[in-house]
């Protein structure tokens, strides 16, 4: 019981500071999603550690790939409070995108796009009513997003070009 209590102060306390993802421990865990899925031979890597989520690989053309991506294992999210989403990124200079899930079964998730500065630690804002909804990487007509429904965060990079990359993500916090 006051391992329970514990976690739930814990997640209270998340929420106040609007700390969604600090990537302090391991938990969610997170894995790779990249364009194999469909045939493609695009490879990525995520790790956690010193308190930073580190995204990299290689998006490649070959068999129609061309996306690389990695989500978080489902967990409930409920993000209603918050208009937007801030992370802390250190890129390579490279267009990413931010997606969230709120099913691992329709295929739909909801994403909008940002820039790194190559080596530069920024603070992206992400307002979650400009996340649209997607599926493989294509623009779907609606669902709308439910923002007190979220079972995962995911990242991705699909750029229509044969890359290598690098991104970093010191933490997530809703606004």
């Amino acid at each position: 019981m006051k391992r329970l209590a514990l976690a739930v102060a814990l997640l209270s306390s998340a929420a106040l500071s609007g700390t969604l993802l600090d990537f302090q421990s391991r938990e969610p865990a997170w894995y790779a999603r990249n364009d194999t899925v469909m045939g493609g031979v695009s490879n990525s890597r995520v790790q956690i550690g010193g308190g930073v989520l580190q995204f990299t690989g290689q998006v490649r053309l070959e068999n129609n790939g061309g996306f690389s991506g990695i989500r978080s294992n489902p967990s409930r999210f409920d993000l209603s409070q918050f208009s937007s989403l801030r992370l802390r990124v250190k890129g390579d200079g490279k267009r990413y995108a931010l997606q969230l899930g709120t099913s691992t079964s329709n295929g739909v998730t909801y994403r909008n796009e940002f820039n790194t500065v190559a080596g530069r630690w920024i603070e992206v804002t992400i307002p979650l009513n400009s996340l649209r909804p997607t599926r493989s990487g294509e623009r779907v007509a609606g669902p709308t997003l439910d923002s007190s429904k979220i079972i995962f965060f995911g990242l991705v990079i699909g750029n229509n070009r044969a890359e290598r990359f690098a991104l970093e993500v010191d933490w997530i916090k809703g606004q």
